[in-house]
């Protein structure tokens, strides 16, 4: 065997050829379209477990809120096929329990008499505002979602407020033709390729039919007395209950106490939210919650609205229609931050919710 002596530099060389050879050579440096490839993919795989990972959470939000949405539903079958909507909907429900309001439960109470608050919750509520013995209106904040709490000491003074055309007005506009000093909006509508609106279905003004399709369904609304009415039956069975006004929408979210059952969100998505309800000392609340962003506010589900009533104390409550048209006025001013699909601001409805 023969052996060669290797100077210093040829030492160097040889040992650079063997770590290429060997694919131990440091490697360039990446440019920056590598870089932008590379966060691509990462964002393209995080989507990929958000939309169809073990964690339903955003499938979920997605599919009910979509489907809760007047003329956007089909969002719902953008990433997921019919199977895996129905899959989300089954697993994400809303199931009330008894059917009618127990009028003779309510017992209305003077407020300026209670003098000692169970809670904090219980001193908003009862503790009027310095000259004004009508309602008083204060904010919330969920952390997720925000918006308003209109507390009203005399509900007798509550009516429903219809439109006289076939576009609606908006709520502002029927609180100025009515003299109202607060109103929320009220029941749902179809809309028609002309834009011309119709009422989801039951409507009663004056303890008469005002519309009706004939159907068994969901209604709300209040008797001479101040009570609220939750009934799920035909118009005229309303009336004959002694109804002064009402409207069908839903769902119940607490009657006689009993708040209605929910899997996972209930069913209905995060949506602006309104809601009247009444406490069994005779107190109507009205909930008004922004959301789609507005004010920092996602919205809210049923489940997160009927832990809020509850908070309050809430005896009999049901859903009103939500989403764009979910609108607070007072004394004519556009108290909340209403947002459809379409923009920000009020949109055109049917019926408002008044108190003057």
């Amino acid at each position: 065997m023969m052996y060669q002596n290797y100077s210093p530099k040829q030492i160097d060389k040889l040992v650079r050829e063997i770590q290429v050879k060997g694919g131990v050579e440091k490697r360039k440096k990446l440019s920056w379209y590598s870089y932008v490839l590379i966060f691509v993919d990462i964002c393209a795989v995080f989507c990929f477990l958000l939309a169809y990972g073990p964690y339903s959470g955003f499938r979920d939000w997605l599919v009910t809120t979509a489907l809760s949405t007047g003329g956007h539903k089909y969002f719902a079958y953008v990433l997921y096929s019919q199977d895996m909507v129905k899959k989300v909907v089954s697993a994400n429900t809303t199931t009330q329990g008894e059917k009618f309001s127990n009028v003779d439960d309510i017992e209305f109470i003077d407020p300026s008499d209670v003098t000692v608050y169970a809670n904090e919750y219980e001193k908003q509520i009862l503790q009027k505002e310095e000259g004004n013995d009508l309602y008083k209106i204060f904010r919330i904040n969920e952390g997720s979602f925000n918006g308003y709490v209109t507390v009203v000491y005399q509900p007798k003074r509550l009516d429903l407020a219809i439109t006289s055309n076939r576009y609606g007005n908006e709520v502002s506009e029927l609180a100025k033709m009515n003299n109202a000093i607060v109103a929320i909006n009220g029941g749902g509508y179809a809309v028609a390729e002309d834009y011309s609106k119709s009422p989801y279905s039951i409507l009663i003004s004056d303890h008469s039919i005002y519309y009706d399709t004939g159907r068994t369904g969901e209604i709300v609304g209040m008797n001479d007395d101040g009570v609220l009415m939750l009934m799920n039956s035909t118009a005229q069975e309303a009336v004959d209950a002694g109804m002064k006004w009402g409207l069908e929408f839903g769902p119940f979210l607490i009657v006689n106490g009993k708040a209605a059952q929910f899997t996972g969100n209930g069913g209905y998505g995060y949506q602006p939210r309104t809601v009247i309800g009444q406490r069994k000392d005779g107190i109507v609340i009205m909930l008004t919650i922004d959301g789609r962003g507005a004010n920092g506010s996602n919205g809210a589900s049923m489940v997160e609205l009927t832990e809020v009533l509850l908070r309050y104390g809430v005896y009999n409550a049901c859903n009103l229609d939500g989403g764009g048209s979910t609108v607070l006025v007072e004394k004519g001013k556009l108290i909340n931050s209403p947002v459809s699909y379409q923009g920000a601001g009020e949109r055109n409805v049917l019926n408002a919710v008044i108190l003057r």
